[in-house]
C-alpha cells in the first residue's frame, strides 16, 4: 500500500515560526498604514468643521459662530454652535477623531457630558457644552472674551519651530487667514505627571471631569506612545488643513492640562 506524503511535525513548526516572524514584521507596518488613514480622515473632518464655520460667516456679516461660554477646556464647544454645525450637515461622529479610540468607544459620555438634552438630532437646551474631539480657537461672544494667548512655558520643553502669533478668532476678515488656526486636533498632556520618562507630560493619562463622572482618563489623538504624540491636524481660517509633527508644536494654553498645536 502506497503511503501518503504529509508534513512532519518539525516542518509544521518551521512554517508556523516563519508565519510568526512575517506577522511580526508586517503588523507594525500595517499599524502605521491604518494610523495614516485615520490621520487623513481626521483631517477631512477638521476641514468640514472649518467650512461649516466659514459658511456661517458668509451668512452673518463675516462673523464666526462664537460660543457664549468657553466651558472648562479648549475642546468644550457651546451646544448652540454645535446645533448650527449639525444643521449644516455634520454628524455626531464627525466631532471625534477616528484615531482616538477612547472617545469613540465612549462617544455618548463625551457628547452629553455637560448637556443631557440631546434628542438624536439636536440639543434642545441651549446652554452648556459638549466635550468634542477637536479644539476650537474661537473667541467668546460675550464682552469678557478669552484671556490672551501666551505659550505655556515649562523648563525643558523645546519651543515650537515657528512661534508666530496666536489669537482667538471672531471673524473671517483676519489678515493672514492662511496662518490662523481655527480648528485643531486634540493634543493634550497632563503636566503634573512630568518626569524623566514624560518630559512633556503624559499624553495618554489626563485626569479631568470625565474621570470623576465616568471613570475615564482623557487622552490625545494620534499617539505615538504615552510620552509623545505623532502630531496633529490643523485647520486654518482660509479652509486648508495641514498635518503638523509634534516636534513643530508647543504647549499653547491650559496650565497643568496643556493643549498643544
Amino acid at each position: 500500500m502506497k503511503r501518503k506524503k504529509a508534513f512532519t511535525l518539525i516542518e509544521l513548526l518551521v512554517v508556523i515560526a516563519i508565519i510568526a516572524v512575517l506577522m511580526g514584521i508586517l503588523m507594525p507596518a500595517l499599524g502605521r498604514v491604518r494610523e495614516q488613514a485615520r490621520q487623513r480622515t481626521c483631517g477631512s473632518q477638521i476641514r468640514q468643521h472649518g467650512l461649516a464655520m466659514i459658511m456661517y460667516a458668509d451668512e452673518n456679516d463675516n462673523n464666526l459662530p462664537l460660543p457664549q461660554s468657553g466651558g472648562n477646556w479648549l475642546w468644550d464647544l457651546d451646544v448652540r454652535t454645535v446645533n448650527f454645525m449639525l444643521k449644516s450637515g455634520m454628524t455626531q461622529d464627525m466631532f471625534y477623531c477616528p484615531s482616538n479610540d477612547n472617545q469613540h468607544k465612549n462617544i455618548e459620555n463625551y457628547w452629553t457630558f455637560a448637556n443631557q438634552s440631546w434628542d438624536g438630532k439636536r440639543f434642545t437646551q441651549a446652554s452648556s457644552f459638549i466635550v468634542s474631539g477637536y479644539v476650537y480657537l474661537l473667541d467668546l461672544a460675550r464682552q469678557d472674551s478669552r484671556p490672551e494667548f501666551t505659550r505655556e512655558r515649562y523648563d525643558g520643553i523645546k519651543p515650537a519651530v515657528d512661534e508666530g502669533e496666536r489669537k482667538w478668532l471672531r471673524t473671517t476678515l483676519e489678515k493672514r487667514a492662511a496662518s490662523r488656526e481655527l480648528v485643531v486636533d486634540v493634543v493634550l498632556s497632563a503636566m503634573e505627571l512630568r518626569d524623566d520618562a514624560f518630559p512633556n507630560g503624559n499624553f495618554a493619562v489626563v485626569q479631568g471631569g470625565m474621570l470623576g463622572q465616568h471613570g475615564l482618563y482623557d487622552r490625545t489623538s494620534h499617539l505615538k506612545d504615552d510620552a509623545e504624540p505623532l502630531g496633529g491636524n490643523a485647520g486654518f481660517l482660509d479652509g486648508h488643513v495641514e498635518w503638523r509633527h509634534f516636534s513643530d508644536m508647543a504647549g499653547r494654553f491650559g496650565g497643568n492640562r496643556l493643549f498643544w498645536w
